[in-house]
């Protein structure tokens, strides 16, 4: 937990009795870094809207200038409380409802505030009645800008029953501010021991206050033990809590000498017997303050819980404590961390009338859009997100478009069967603006086996074709008749499950790019008969055929065949002879033939080429800043352009004349849409990174300042790991892998910057690398890997950091498994297994194992392995637990019994002698749900404990007990997980929403 610190001093405490009686008394006011075990408080979150702020109010007596709910910012959720001060005269306070208390406690409240301008604090106002008590800090210099938290401890006065926050900008300060999440709870008496430790703490000799440490404030607690065979121990008062509530404790402990002191939380019940002792070991550095942790989940009977500091009864040791919290844990929703707006590919039309040509963009995001702009001007006229009923599910991706004889434009997206039809309005001015109305966008649902639609193209009379995967099946539309599967509803090629690109060229002739194959296969269909023809290009190895354009250009009509992993090819439709073989075209694909001559056109990096289809010369024809995502040719003054759109945000216009002109002036803004978490970790500066689903991108989230930044590019990280001030990803596809430097600036191209790519290639063939492991010892970074499509050998690279070189790539080196965990301890790295390949790949194996890889000898193959967890399919996390040893996840069931379909298991490895007979299998400790790659996550806590996220859920596993007993802290939608230096947990809900889970 991080907190705004507010030292330990006295500070006053205004009593005011309406009846004109007012008394003056002094409280402490405590560094407090959560809340306490908290009060629901109404609206706390100013979600709630209505007349006002609902549940919140103005004090007579201090000022009511303006405070209302806003949605500009917020620490959490959507909304905050927006609070504007704009007098030097006047102050401005809300007040939340009161809530019940018990006299004599101490009571901590604390809010999350971005200021602008000016100061905003939090006070606490105890109620007698009608008359209150008045607590207020010592005031701080705020920090402006960024989201900070602000916190007060007082003791309740006798007599008090209830509490309320107040939120309060002073009379001299001109504030604007927003607020949120505020909270209220219950802690420990005399947490800085700057009090009389009688009635607040029970001591043993050799504990006494004493002022010669301190980590605030004037005085600190010093556990002084200098006997090897008595504990010098402390237990703070009992602070009300029932059965299954989460607890927190920490304390700031200054380690003078000797070793030995531990914290516990001694959960009790009515008669004080002790149920339970969750117990946490001091390993900090002596001589300066450190933290120390733990947390526990209250048991049955339980009714009130204390904190226990006790030095070891067989050492000796002297230590200071200090600024000792005790809270209940709170989820944030830190909200989406990474946005993009890709332009995947461009169609053009026009609309409705006729009149007005239109540019179409296919973004892909969460959801995915499409973009309607005037393309002459860039001026955006639409803005539609993708979704399909019943329950508004996001489209993830565009993946192809095309615009149909009728001026329908059809896009085909990914994973939810669904092609979308839209037919475009009429465009008109109104008020000086353009706009479209009348539009309508439709989804059409595909046949079972049809899920992602990767390319579409327009056929006659308004039909279009679609190539589709997984069932490698491709299709018709007609508007008046629906959709016709081709070649009788059977692949198109037995066994390949992609029909990755298609380009019509007549009724009777349709050209698809198959795969995965080992070769760039092309296939020529009849959708009216089924007949086929093969016209791959030999020796050429692409798995796919990314892009198709049929020029028809009479008996030297051509097929412009887009490789995944190789040029372009021009091939003779007839024949499928190679006529050219094009380099480095980066667009999507080449133009429609030239009005008037046998000129296509693409781009290669930022230039523009043509290639004339009767010489087969190619033409640089200068530079246009960017690659070309769609093309036409429209008609100005007489003059004919071609018209591109420009991953860069220009429309290319190129004048076709004997003097030709590139003009680029003009622009569009494609908005902007949120992108799903792939992978989540703590990494340099201890920052929490994510990496986007599919579109890449970057978050970076400051525990510090709750600072979110996003950055865009880099492909999809499968997972990272760190380094120093680097951060590794792993990207797919392609198993590239790149060093993020995060003291550099973030540049899609140069930084992150690329390592090694050759394992996508043969003989390795690997796309997914979800085993990340830098190890500082060797300075080497380890890679476990998933196989591409239609492969199931999945591989583990050695790279060595010092060299830049690769020093080993074992392929398949647990046979027929992908490797997507890894571990390191003892000069041995531990891989865990999955038996799962690349999509549509052979599964023969049947239980994921651990294989053990020697840092520092010579390793043959086969390398040791086992089976840690008999009948699991998948080894989906391995890390070093809090005992030194190895901690895995196995998920999958493949024991014949269906009661482990929906579980998983904890086993833990001795690093020392690695085999099955040194593991401890605890079954059925989690739920879990089905996997293939990308698993459980588990983390150590800084309180001892193990954290899990597994099967949507939350687990803390307390790593001292027997049987090492698990509790669920967030019973659904939770997946990924990692720490920041609080200790506080990092997941992901919703697939774009980072939480923070404030122990």
């Amino acid at each position: 937990m991080k907190a705004i610190t507010f030292r330990p001093m006295w500070i006053r405490l205004v009593c005011m009795v309406f009846s004109c009686l007012l008394i003056i008394s002094c409280f402490q006011n405590l560094d407090a870094r959560a809340s306490g075990i908290t009060i629901s408080i109404p609206n706390s979150s100013f979600e709630d809207v209505g007349t006002g702020i609902p549940q919140w109010y103005t004090h007579p007596t201090y000022g009511q200038n303006t405070a209302t709910v806003s949605s500009e910012k917020a620490y959490t959720g959507l909304n905050s409380m927006k609070m504007v001060d704009t007098s030097t005269s006047g102050s401005l306070a809300r007040i939340s409802e009161k809530v019940s208390i018990t006299q004599n406690e101490e009571y901590t409240a604390s809010v999350f505030a971005y200021i602008e301008q000016g100061s905003i604090d939090v006070w606490l106002i105890f109620y007698n009645g009608t008359t209150e008590t008045l607590a207020w800090p010592t005031g701080v210099t705020p920090t402006l800008n960024q989201w900070t938290k602000r916190s007060i401890t007082a003791k309740a006065p006798a007599g008090t029953t209830q509490v309320a926050v107040m939120v309060y900008s002073s009379l001299a300060s001109v504030t604007t501010a927003y607020v949120d999440d505020v909270s209220i709870g219950q802690t420990v008496k005399n947490a800085g021991f700057e009090d009389s430790l009688s009635d607040t703490w029970i001591v043993s000799s050799g504990a006494a206050v004493s002022t010669v440490q301190k980590a605030g404030g004037t005085n600190s607690l010093k556990l002084d033990d200098s006997s090897p065979t008595t504990a010098s121990t402390a237990e703070s008062s009992k602070v009300k809590v029932y059965y299954g509530t989460r607890v927190g404790a920490t304390a700031k402990i200054y380690a003078s000498s000797g070793s030995g002191l531990s914290i516990h939380l001694l959960f009790k019940n009515d008669a004080g017997i002790v149920l339970k002792d969750a117990a946490n070991d001091f390993t900090g550095i002596a001589s300066q303050w450190t933290p120390v942790s733990v947390s526990a989940t209250a048991p049955s009977g339980t009714t009130s819980v204390s904190v226990y500091l006790t030095t070891g009864a067989t050492t000796s040791m002297v230590a200071y404590v200090d600024d000792v919290t005790l809270d209940s844990p709170i989820e944030y929703n830190l909200g989406t961390q990474i946005k993009n707006n890709p332009l995947d590919v461009a169609v053009f039309g026009k609309d409705a009338s006729g009149n007005t040509d239109l540019m179409y963009v296919g973004s892909s995001g969460y959801p995915s859009k499409l973009v309607v702009y005037d393309a002459r001007t860039g001026e955006l006229l639409e803005d539609r997100d993708l979704m399909v009923a019943p329950n508004n599910t996001k489209i993830e991706a565009v993946w192809g478009m095309t615009v149909a004889a009728d001026k329908s434009v059809y896009l085909g997206t990914a994973n939810k069967k669904t092609m979308f039809r839209y037919l475009p309005g009429t465009v008109s001015t109104a008020n000086g603006n353009k706009l479209i109305t009348g539009s309508s966008l439709v989804p059409i649902t595909l046949p079972t086996g049809m899920d992602v639609i990767w390319d579409v193209t327009a056929g006659s009379n308004g039909k279009v074709y679609g190539g589709t995967s997984t069932e490698g099946k491709a299709y018709r539309y007609d508007p008046t008749g629906g959709t016709v599967v081709l070649n009788s509803g059977l692949p198109i090629v037995n066994g390949l499950g992609f029909v990755r690109s298609i380009a019509y060229a007549s009724d009777t002739e349709v050209y698809m790019g198959m795969g995965p194959t080992s070769n760039a296969t092309i296939i020529r269909f009849n959708p009216t008969n089924g007949t086929q023809t093969t016209i791959s290009p030999p020796n050429y190895g692409s798995k796919f055929v990314n892009r198709l354009d049929y020029i028809s250009n009479g008996s030297a009509s051509r097929v412009f065949a887009q490789l995944s992993a190789g040029p372009t090819l021009v091939l003779d439709s007839t024949t499928g002879a190679i006529a050219s073989s094009l380099s480095d075209v980066d667009s999507r694909g080449v133009s429609m033939k030239h009005p008037s001559d046998d000129k296509v056109f693409y781009t290669k990096g930022n230039n523009l080429y043509s290639y004339d289809i009767s010489s087969a010369a190619e033409l640089n024809l200068g530079d246009v800043g960017g690659s070309a995502a769609g093309y036409t040719y429209l008609t100005d003054a007489g003059n004919t352009y071609l018209y591109a759109a420009l991953k860069s945000g220009k429309i290319l216009k190129y004048k076709l004349a004997a003097t030709p002109t590139i003009d680029t002036t003009t622009s569009f803004v494609i908005p902007e849409s949120v992108t799903k978490i792939r992978s989540l970790v703590k990494g340099p500066a201890d920052n929490i990174y994510t990496s986007g689903y599919l579109l890449g991108g970057m978050g970076v989230y400051n525990p510090d300042t709750s600072k979110e930044t996003y950055f865009k590019g880099a492909g999809q990280a499968e997972n990272m790991t760190p380094l120093g001030n680097n951060l590794y990803l792993g990207i797919y596809p392609g198993a590239w892998i790149k060093k993020y430097d995060t003291t550099s600036t973030w540049n899609d191209t140069t930084n992150p910057s690329l390592l090694f790519q050759d394992i996508d290639d043969a003989p390795y063939k690997q796309d997914r690398p979800f085993g990340m492991l830098a190890e500082p010892s060797m300075n080497r970074l380890y890679v476990g890997s998933v196989a591409s499509s239609g492969n199931n050998k999945g591989s583990f690279t050695v790279y060595d950091l010092s060299t830049s070189q690769q020093v080993t790539t074992i392929n398949d080196i647990v046979y027929h498994q992908s490797v997507i965990s890894l571990a390191y301890k003892n000069n041995k790295v531990f891989g865990g297994t999955s038996v799962y390949g690349g999509i549509s790949s052979t599964v023969d194996a049947t239980e994921g194992k651990v294989f053990v890889w020697n840092t520092t000898g010579a390793n043959s193959t086969p390398v040791p392995q086992f089976v840690p967890a008999p009948g699991r399919k998948v080894i989906s996390d391995l890390i070093v637990g809090p005992d030194g040893k190895i901690w895995g996840l196995a998920e999958g069931n493949s024991s014949g019994n269906s009661s482990h379909d929906t579980t998983a298991d904890l086993f833990i490895i001795d690093p020392n002698n690695p085999d099955a007979a040194h593991t401890t299998v605890y079954p059925d400790k989690f739920s879990s749900i089905p996997v293939s790659w990308q698993g459980g996550k588990m983390v150590v806590g800084n309180d001892g404990n193990v954290y899990v996220s597994v099967g949507g859920k939350l687990y803390a596993v307390d790593a001292n007990s027997a049987n090492k007993d698990a509790v669920a802290l967030i019973g659904a939608g939770v997946t990924l997980l990692t720490t920041d230096k609080y200790g506080d947990l990092y997941y992901v809900k919703h697939e774009i929403n980072l939480y923070k889970y404030d122990k």
